[in-house]
């Protein structure tokens, strides 16, 4: 420690000023060696001081900026005082009003300021309007971890899976239904569902779209008649009668069906329940 204090109070030769020199030049201003090579020290340090000089300025604020930003300033804030003389003006001036008129309309009885009120009925405004609608193009039977659900596959590749016909219904608007009844019915047309899933699907579909009095649902109607509950899917228009036994009758509007007068009559007598 004590001879590199020694060293450090010893006095730097201008030989060794000029080596320092010409690595500052190097590193901070891509000066080349060769460029120094037979050069004096009077000839050298003028262009040392010069680079120097330009590498502190390049970090020192902009004077001519700074002053500019202090009149951009100055502006704005003689603008915001101009705008808010001016709103308080106008304010003084809307009172003023407001008191004139505060005198007009005391003439007024409650009854004839009601009659000048008018009231509007505005629609409800429903964000499902706004979205883009992706129409059915196929379906098929998905089975994850053992289940088994229907995959319903949309345009852009998008797919739903549902596990229950009352989830679907939920869900689908009665452009989905129809599409997606084409679709099984074409399907199987010429072959039978042998599948679960598949003849699930069919006979839900078919009992739905096309409706016979042979049906075996229409003849256990007799066991439906404890604790009958009607809803209405709203979205695709589909009535849903089902018992706690598990009878379920799913029915379109415009559809005739082979109903029973006591179901008929416990319907009426139930209140609808709108989903």
């Amino acid at each position: 420690m004590i001879r590199y204090q020694a060293l450090k109070k010893k006095p730097i030769t201008v030989a060794q000023a000029r080596k320092n020199m010409m690595v500052y030049l190097k590193n901070m201003a891509n000066y080349k060696m060769s460029y120094f090579k037979g050069m004096s020290y009077d000839l050298f340090r003028p262009i040392f001081e010069e680079e120097y000089r330009m590498v502190q300025t390049l970090f020192k604020k902009n004077t001519d900026v700074e002053m500019t930003k202090k009149k951009r300033v100055a502006e704005e804030t003689l603008l915001q005082e101009s705008f808010k003389k001016l709103r308080t003006d106008q304010a003084l001036g809307s009172k003023a009003f407001q008191e004139q008129s505060t005198e007009e309309t005391k003439e007024f009885s409650e009854e004839d300021l009601k009659m000048l009120l008018e009231i509007v009925l505005v629609e409800e405004f429903r964000v499902e309007d706004l979205q883009t609608k992706y129409p059915i193009i196929d379906w098929e039977i998905h089975i994850e971890d053992s289940r088994k659900y229907w995959k319903i596959i949309r345009v852009s590749n998008i797919t739903e899976a549902y596990q229950s016909f009352e989830d679907m219904l939920k869900a689908f608007d009665r452009e989905d239904l129809d599409t997606l009844w084409s679709l099984v019915k074409e399907n199987f047309r010429s072959i039978e569902p042998t599948k679960d899933m598949e003849r699930a699907l069919w006979v839900e579909l078919k009992r739905l779209y096309e409706p016979d009095k042979e049906d075996t649902l229409w003849k256990l109607q007799r066991y439906m008649h404890d604790l009958l509950t009607w809803r209405l899917y709203g979205s695709c228009a589909v009535h849903h009668v089902f018992s706690t036994r598990g009878h379920c009758i799913y029915m379109l509007p415009e559809k005739d069906y082979p109903l029973t007068t006591e179901d008929m009559m416990l319907m009426l007598s139930r209140r609808l329940q709108v989903y």
